[in-house]
């Protein structure tokens, strides 16, 4: 069985510090988690978050689509891993990191630890200035830090203008706990110091208690947003305060431009075929088949995309996919059989690790030879051109006028491969 990958549920204390539009990427994360990583159509994703009224909106589809890369945005500034691939009107998730990635991704929490640790240790008065100037960098205004002996338990004051209409009053109260957890107490005591209209924001480097972020939302009049350590060092990160950002380029590999003989190389994950329009449309090279058997051209095909639902790694993918085609016994052999997934638009490789595209989800949820057969003439390069010639040519006449005059960037091999699988999908369509 493909694995999963890990994922832990939110606490409720994380979920109180999240987000309306980071909840939503959540829920997303979940939804396509339960699909093996997807991919799902925008419209099929609003269905399961439950706006079903709204789920044939456009823009309902773009006020999701910008949710969920803006959280992809927030997660690079903060030093995670992006969750989401998409394409089209489609989203998948992003596969487990490769061995680079996983290795900055741990790097990065380890620096944020450090971070939270100096905080603990520099003077009261440096961090509640800190704070200050991360207030500013969140686009706050007429921040203020308050003079110690005067400040009713509130260090920082600032004023939250929304869209230009709007200003909010906040006091801020900064506290350099180690150890020590932020409790209900706490929560009750910055409300009582609290004039009407004004919000209040606890932030802390240490942790809260369970009951805290119910308390300190609870009352919607006057209502405290709680940042604990954890995010407090990821919007420090994110605004680059008490931490630098080194850029190094990774290198991964693009299999669809290895696959690719013209046109301009663009994502395997297509929404739907289509005949190619121009000069400009990629067209992809295609390997030899599993099976030489007419009738096992779409099961086999059917199985190949299956092997990659869940989001294996290729070499898990090979070690499947040599268990289904025990014939082929190499494994170099094996991987290049593989390839022609990549080249019928059913599957990208991202890391290391096989993903469904759009495509072929749609090829598993129902199979069926014209649409593998359509699939095949909108992307394999030669197809409709050899399609067209055998319509008029004999079996014989068509081998012998590939091999004098193949189409333009075909070897005569290459042609006569592309027509003997045309000929393959049509007998097994003719046999359905």
């Amino acid at each position: 069985m493909p694995q999963k990958a890990h994922h832990s549920p939110m606490d409720p204390v994380s979920k109180l510090l999240t987000t309306p539009g980071q909840l939503t990427a959540l829920r997303v994360h979940d939804i396509l988690r339960e699909h093996n990583g997807g991919p799902l159509e925008l419209d099929r994703i609003l269905k399961e978050l439950g706006d079903e009224h709204i789920a044939n909106s456009t823009l309902a589809e773009e006020q999701l689509l910008e949710a969920l890369l803006r959280d992809d945005r927030l997660r690079s500034t903060r030093g995670y891993r992006q969750r989401f691939s998409m394409s089209g009107r489609s989203v998948r998730l992003r596969p487990p990191g490769n061995k680079a990635e996983q290795a900055i991704e741990q790097e990065n929490e380890q620096v944020k630890g450090q971070l939270l640790e100096q905080l603990r240790e520099v003077p009261p008065e440096v961090f509640e200035h800190l704070v200050a100037a991360l207030f500013t960098a969140m686009k706050y205004e007429e921040v203020t830090v308050t003079k110690r002996s005067k400040d009713g338990g509130v260090d920082v004051r600032a004023t939250l203008v929304a869209g230009g209409v709007m200003t909010v009053p906040t006091s801020i109260q900064a506290k350099r706990w180690t150890t020590k957890s932020v409790t209900v107490k706490e929560v009750r005591e910055l409300r009582g110091t609290l004039p009407s209209g004004t919000q209040g924001i606890i932030v802390t480097t240490g942790k809260y208690t369970k009951d805290a972020p119910s308390e300190a939302l609870g009352n919607t009049l006057t209502p405290i947003h709680l940042i604990d350590g954890q995010l407090l060092a990821d919007l420090l990160t994110e605004h680059g305060i008490g931490v630098q950002a080194s850029r190094l380029s990774l290198l991964s590999l693009d299999l669809d431009a290895l696959a690719t003989i013209t046109g301009r190389a663009e994502s395997s994950a297509q929404d739907t075929p289509s005949r190619p329009s121009g000069s400009t449309q990629p067209r992809y090279y295609i390997g030899k088949m599993p099976s030489d058997r007419d009738s096992h051209i779409l099961d086999s095909i059917v199985t190949m995309t299956s092997l990659a639902d869940g989001q294996p790694t290729w070499d898990n993918y090979i070690t499947s996919f040599q268990q289904h085609f025990p014939t082929i016994t190499r494994f170099d052999e094996a991987r290049r059989r593989s390839r022609v997934l990549i080249s019928l638009g059913l599957v990208d490789i991202e890391d290391g690790y096989m993903n469904l595209t759009l495509t072929g989800r749609r090829l598993l949820e129902n199979p069926d030879t014209d649409f593998l057969h359509d699939v095949f003439i909108s992307r394999i390069a030669g197809a409709q051109e050899i399609q067209d010639l055998a319509l008029s040519l004999t079996r014989t006449q068509l081998r012998s006028r590939l091999r004098a005059e193949p189409p333009a960037g075909l070897s005569p091999t290459q042609a006569g491969l592309v027509a003997k699988w045309l000929n393959h999908l049509t007998r097994s369509a003719l046999s359905k």
